[in-house]
C-alpha cells in the first residue's frame, strides 16, 4: 500500500487512502520523536480496514519529521522542544480539513495517538473536535510529564467534562506514569458524560506494542497486550466511526 506525502495548509501529511469510498477517517499522532515505522504501519492498517488515515508531521515548525531525543542537552530540554497543545491542535484541524475535502464528514473522523500523541488525542477529545479518540500509553494526563512546558499542562481537572468517546490503553507498569495515575484517571472519568474506558495490561510498560523503544534498552514488546490493543482499537473505531 502506498503512503503519500502531501501538504495541506502548510502542514506536511502522510496519507494512506482506503480503496473506494472511505468508511471514515483517522488522524494518527506520533510519539514525541516524530514519524516512525509504527505510524506508517497504523496508516496502512487503518486503510486496509476502509479508513483514510492521515498523520500530520507535528515537528514541521522545526523543519523536521523526526527529532533525536539524544540530541538535546537534557530530558528537560527535549520536553520543552515539543509542540504545545495549540500547535498540535492546529495540525489536527488541518488533517481533519484534508479528510473533509475528500468527502469524509466530521462525524466520521477520529484520532489515534501514541505517548505524546496519545495525550494530544485526548486533548482533541476534550475539545470535542473529533468523533472518537484512542490513546496508547498517553502520559501527562494527571501528573505533568513535560517539565515546565507552558503548552503541555496536566489534564486531570478537565476529564470530568469529557463528552467524546475515548479509549485509553496503558501498560500497568509504565515508568512514565506516576504512582496511582491510572486510578486517578478512572476516578476523574467516572462523572464524565462520555463512553470512556481505561484498559490496563498487566506486565506491560510504556510502548508495549514496539520491538524497540529506546536504543540499548530491552524490548518493551508484550505481544498479547499489543494484539489485544490493536483489536480493541479497530473495534472502537468501527463502533464510533462506522
Amino acid at each position: 500500500m502506498t503512503i503519500e506525502s502531501v501538504e495541506h495548509h502548510g502542514v506536511p501529511l502522510r496519507v494512506a487512502r482506503a480503496d473506494g469510498d472511505a468508511r471514515g477517517g483517522v488522524v494518527v499522532l506520533h510519539q514525541a520523536p516524530g514519524y516512525t515505522p509504527q505510524i506508517a504501519e497504523w496508516l496502512e492498517r487503518l486503510a486496509s480496514r476502509g479508513y483514510t488515515a492521515v498523520a500530520p508531521m507535528l515537528h514541521h515548525r522545526r523543519g523536521e519529521d523526526l527529532v533525536d531525543p539524544f540530541g538535546f542537552p537534557s530530558v528537560e530540554e527535549f520536553a520543552l522542544a515539543m509542540p504545545g497543545d495549540d500547535s498540535t491542535g492546529a495540525d489536527i484541524s488541518s488533517a481533519m480539513d484534508f479528510l473533509r475535502g475528500l468527502g469524509i464528514d466530521s462525524t466520521r473522523i477520529g484520532v489515534l495517538g501514541f505517548s505524546f500523541g496519545g495525550r494530544a488525542a485526548l486533548v482533541a477529545a476534550l475539545e470535542g473536535s473529533v468523533a472518537a479518540a484512542a490513546s496508547y500509553y498517553a502520559n501527562g494526563i494527571i501528573e505533568p510529564a513535560y517539565g515546565e512546558h507552558p503548552g503541555l499542562q496536566a489534564l486531570g481537572g478537565r476529564l470530568a467534562a469529557l463528552t467524546t468517546p475515548w479509549l485509553g490503553l496503558f501498560g500497568a507498569d509504565d515508568f512514565l506514569l506516576a504512582e496511582g495515575e491510572l486510578d486517578a484517571i478512572e476516578h476523574a472519568l467516572a462523572s464524565a458524560g462520555a463512553k470512556a474506558q481505561v484498559v490496563r495490561y498487566s506486565g506491560a510498560g510504556h510502548a508495549f506494542d514496539l520491538e524497540e523503544f529506546m536504543p540499548g534498552l530491552p524490548s518493551p514488546l508484550v505481544p498479547e497486550a499489543a494484539e489485544d490493543a490493536r483489536t480493541r482499537t479497530l473495534a472502537f473505531f468501527e463502533q464510533h466511526l462506522g
